[in-house]
This record gives C-alpha cells, sequence and structure tokens, in this order.
C-alpha cells in the first residue's frame, strides 16, 4: 500500500500583541477565551463520581514545537490524553486516526475503557501493519468486533485475505481513483469532566494535524483544537458511525461529502467528495471558499484593507493545481497571498510565483537523522468572507492534494474567531520564519 508520509525513510494586530510574550516564553499550548458554546455546556462538578483532574485547553488551540522541550514537543499528545484521562464512566470516545502508534495514548484509551468509557477506535492499515505496541495493546484490550461497547477496526480488513494486506481503501472511499485510505486525526467526547475548576463539558471536540508516534513530535510542527459545540460533534460522531457502517460496503461511497450547518463558530466538512472530473473547480471545497473571498474591504475603523490569506500546508501537489490557479487569481485581485510548505511540486510552485505569491518551501536538519517539516494543514483568512470581516481559521487533516480531496476519509474545521485566528497568526510566523532561517 502506498504510504502517504513520501518523506519517511484592523482588529487582530491587538490581540496578537497580548501574545507576544508566551511566545516568546516558549508556551504552545495557548490559554484562550471562552468561544461561544451551548450554554448547557459547562456543568458544575457536583453530581460526577469522578475525581476532578487538571484542565486542559477547551475551546482554544494547541501547538507543538519540534524545536523546544520534551513538553513543548508532546503539547499536541498531552492535550490529547488529557481529555481521554478526563472522560468519566458511562460516556463515549470515539476516534478516527491515522497512524495511531503511541503507547501512551493506548494506555490512556486502555484505562478509559476499563474504568466504563465505551472507546470506538477507526484505524487506517497503517496502524496494523507496523504492529506497534500501541496496536498490539488495543486490540487485545478492546477486540475488534465492532458490533460490541469498545472496539478498535481497520478500514480495510473486512475484505483482505486473512495475513495479507491486499487491499486499498478506506472506509468510505474505494478506488477508483486512488491512493484511497482514512487520513482522520480526531477524538470526540460526549463528556469530559469534571476538572479541578469545577466544570465539565458535553459534546467535545478534538480535530488535530498530528498523527500519533514520535515523528509528528520531534520532527513536524502540529497543531489541535478542542472545542464545544454540539451540533459539529454530532456531525463527527455521524462521520464516525458512517465510517464504521459503509467499511462493511463493497463499494463504499465515494460521493460522501457533507458539512454540518453554518450559524455557529465552528463548522466542519466531511471527506471524500468524489467527481468525475478529478480536477473540477465548483466541486472543490477550498476553491469555493475562496469564490467568496473579496480582496479589500472596508475595517471597522472606516479604512480599506486587503484582505489577507496564509497557508501551512504539510502537501500542495499539482493534483490541487486549481487551489494554486485560485490563489493566483485572488493575487491579481489584491489579495496578499503567503504560504509555507514541505511537500510542493514544479506544477504549484510554478503557479505561485506566476502569480507573484510569497511562498517558503520548509525542511530542515535539527540533528542526527532528524529533519523539520511543517505537518500542519491549516489556512487562514482575515479579510472579507461574503461580507463578514470576522477572521477565520479553517484546519484538520486535510492536505491540498487530489486524493485528501477525491479518495480519502478527512474532516476539516472551519473557526470563525478573532482569537483563535490570532493565535495560529503567530504559529504561522513562528513557523514559516524558523523554515525560512534554517531551511538550506
Amino acid at each position: 500500500m502506498r504510504r502517504i508520509r513520501a518523506w519517511r525513510p484592523a482588529g487582530v494586530a491587538a490581540v496578537l500583541l497580548s501574545l507576544t510574550a508566551t511566545l516568546v516564553s516558549g508556551a504552545t499550548a495557548a490559554e484562550p477565551e471562552p468561544a461561544p458554546a451551548p450554554p448547557a455546556a459547562a456543568r458544575t462538578a457536583a453530581a460526577e463520581p469522578a475525581a476532578a483532574v487538571a484542565k486542559p485547553v477547551v475551546n482554544g488551540p494547541v501547538f507543538n514545537d519540534p524545536l523546544g522541550s520534551a513538553a513543548q514537543r508532546g503539547a499536541v499528545f498531552t492535550q490529547l490524553i488529557a481529555l481521554i484521562d478526563a472522560t468519566p464512566a458511562g460516556q463515549t470516545i470515539r476516534a478516527s486516526v491515522f497512524e495511531l502508534e503511541d503507547s501512551a495514548v493506548a494506555d490512556a484509551l486502555i484505562a478509559a475503557q476499563r474504568r466504563g468509557v465505551a472507546v470506538k477506535l477507526i484505524v487506517d492499515d497503517n496502524t496494523r501493519d507496523k504492529g506497534s505496541a500501541a496496536w498490539t495493546s488495543l486490540r487485545t484490550a478492546l477486540g475488534t468486533d465492532d458490533t460490541k461497547t469498545s472496539w478498535i477496526v481497520v478500514c480495510d480488513d473486512r475484505f483482505e485475505d486473512p495475513g495479507k494486506d491486499n487491499v486499498q481503501r478506506g472506509c468510505l472511499p474505494t478506488p477508483p481513483p486512488g491512493p484511497a485510505y482514512n487520513h482522520n486525526k480526531f477524538f470526540v467526547f460526549t463528556r469530559v469532566g469534571p476538572f479541578d475548576d469545577g466544570t465539565g463539558y458535553d459534546k467535545v471536540v478534538f480535530q488535530s494535524s498530528s498523527n500519533l508516534n514520535d515523528w509528528y513530535r520531534n520532527e513536524s510542527y502540529n497543531d489541535a483544537v478542542t472545542f464545544v459545540d454540539a451540533t459539529v460533534h454530532d456531525g463527527y460522531a455521524k462521520f464516525h458511525e458512517d465510517q464504521r457502517r459503509l467499511r462493511h460496503s463493497a463499494t463504499g461511497d465515494n460521493t460522501y461529502y457533507w458539512s454540518t450547518p453554518t450559524g455557529s463558530p465552528y463548522r466542519a466538512f466531511f471527506f471524500p467528495r468524489g467527481d468525475a472530473n478529478y480536477g473540477n473547480p465548483a466541486t472543490d471545497t477550498i476553491v469555493n471558499t475562496l469564490d467568496e473571498v473579496a480582496c479589500a474591504y472596508t475595517g471597522t475603523d472606516g479604512k480599506r484593507h486587503q484582505t489577507d490569506i496564509r497557508v501551512a500546508m504539510f502537501q500542495f501537489l499539482g493534483s490541487r493545481k486549481q487551489v494554486a490557479q485560485k490563489l493566483a487569481q485572488k493575487r491579481a485581485q489584491g489579495c496578499w497571498v503567503d504560504v509555507v510548505y514541505s511537500e510542493g511540486d514544479a506544477t504549484v510552485e510554478g503557479i505561485l510565483d506566476a502569480a507573484g505569491i510569497q511562498r517558503q518551501y520548509c525542511n530542515f536538519p535539527n540533528g542526527p537523522g532528524i529533519d523539520v517539516r511543517t505537518h500542519t494543514k491549516f489556512w487562514l483568512l482575515d479579510g472579507d468572507y461574503n461580507g463578514s470581516i470576522t477572521p477565520r481559521v479553517y484546519t484538520g487533516s486535510h492536505n491540498w492534494t487530489g486524493s485528501g480531496l477525491r479518495s480519502a476519509d478527512e474532516a476539516m474545521v472551519r473557526i470563525t474567531s478573532a482569537d483563535y485566528h490570532a493565535k495560529y497568526l503567530s504559529y504561522f510566523y513562528k513557523i514559516r520564519d524558523t523554515c525560512k532561517a534554517r531551511t538550506p
């Protein structure tokens, strides 16, 4: 099977100023102001049987730093384990993960199952085929029967011959086109808490760019968001159940694509979005979004401003040249466009260069056998989106590749928030400037 890691052998400025001291000190887990959440989401711990635990970030982002301390490198893993540890008996954890190989995460999930949490895990066949201790322990503890309360399953194992990796598919997508695979990186929790401040939260989403092994700690930049939103949580739960259900289907569903409703700071998009015309811009979610962007707008200060589009993307390939072409069009219309990437090609680079778009390749050495890249999949919009000038963050598992759109199980979340955008913008500058200084 093809391994996706081809590398393996005016308002935002004020918020940014308040972040400078934190970022310079090396802290990687942003301490957010609460984003809007359902009124019933936060409750006291009075009725909870579990002991209160230290509160992780809720309604905000966490960023790792592969050049930092052990704590900074592992910030995303620490956040996830804290959420798992805070899930009380009687609740449910659902996850769909590419490369679930971290023993500490596996141990936390097994401990949750033993205290009465339903743990339902969907993984890719990389996770199984590498035979990691994490996979072995999870399979032993949870079993592989997806009709039970807890389980771990592989998307393609229903159609493979015993002991052979002779089927290449995701849970939803099946070839052609290929490659087809499960590339997700999300966990959702029906409830977490109580925490040491007396709060607990229902319907929590954790979406990350990070797979779960040491490479993503030590050799790549990654982000995660944790937020409370009942509608988006339920959307992820439906996506997860559809993955479980359709892994039993020989044909899957290559045109599965849908999104949760607008009207919230959070919105989720679920893939694959199949189309017989592989490069059709009309059915490309990123192109569709950029179509709503105006490159000049009047700010709250009454002055005219340009719209800024910034991208930090692991893979940006010619199989998504329609996105590069749309960015070029936006640059010609007066938008500022700034792109950082770790895997590109001559097609994309040629389009960006011809349009005068600033781009920075990111791949630099950091010791023997260590090469650092950005593994993020986020892009930022600060300007006019269909008449709204609230800044936006888009993040998740979705690379800008053809397979990421057409033939992979993927999730992307849109967050409308000046606070989130400011934190991500600071991280973007950190990645871009470090890569510019250190990439040969």
